[in-house]
């Protein structure tokens, strides 16, 4: 079973009338959690949102024990690429596909990890620091599209040092099972 980092940027949060600008993901060792290899960004500038939604399908099949999804809220990414692959015509990512595969959504951590608060779950993931005053959308809206990778890259570094904390924190609480 080989991990992957996942996440994609939107243009809102309304799969309606916005859309999926760019998907990327990173191999993981399962291990540690580090990177293996190169951060992968589809970019829908480059080609449109059908392609790259097209050109990542195949991972979202079930069951898929080659691609274990890796991140933060993802129902929010499925539910969302479900929807734009509707409305592409692009056949449908079925939403139980989250349960028939293996998935690991760290948001749940996070919470618990905050004493089961939501309000301030994420501050482990910079989300009161330099990226929160960064807006994909509209660097996407300005065009300013070399800006995007930068931040996806700054972002996944983050995530995975909060994932690699996870990873090396939590074995021990098997000690109370």
């Amino acid at each position: 079973m080989t991990e992957y980092y996942f996440d994609i940027e939107t243009t809102g949060l309304d799969p309606q009338k916005d859309k999926v600008i760019t998907i990327q993901w990173q191999q993981l060792d399962r291990f540690t959690g580090a990177p293996i290899g190169q951060l992968n960004i589809l970019k829908e500038w480059e080609s449109s949102e059908k392609e790259i939604l097209k050109a990542f399908l195949p991972r979202l099949t079930c069951p898929h024990w080659d691609f274990i999804i890796i991140g933060k809220s993802l129902l929010f990414d499925f539910s969302f690429l479900e929807q734009r692959l509707q409305h592409h015509n692009l056949g449908k990512f079925d939403l139980s596909c989250a349960d028939e595969r293996v998935v690991l959504d760290i948001k749940h951590a996070l919470v618990l990890i905050n004493k089961g608060a939501f309000v301030g779950y994420d501050k482990l993931l910079d989300k009161d620091g330099e990226l929160s005053k960064v807006k994909v959308y509209d660097l996407y809206a300005q065009r300013k599209y070399p800006e995007i990778p930068e931040y996806i890259e700054k972002e996944a570094g983050i995530f995975l040092k909060a994932f690699q904390t996870l990873k090396r924190e939590m074995p021990a609480l098997a000690k109370h099972l």
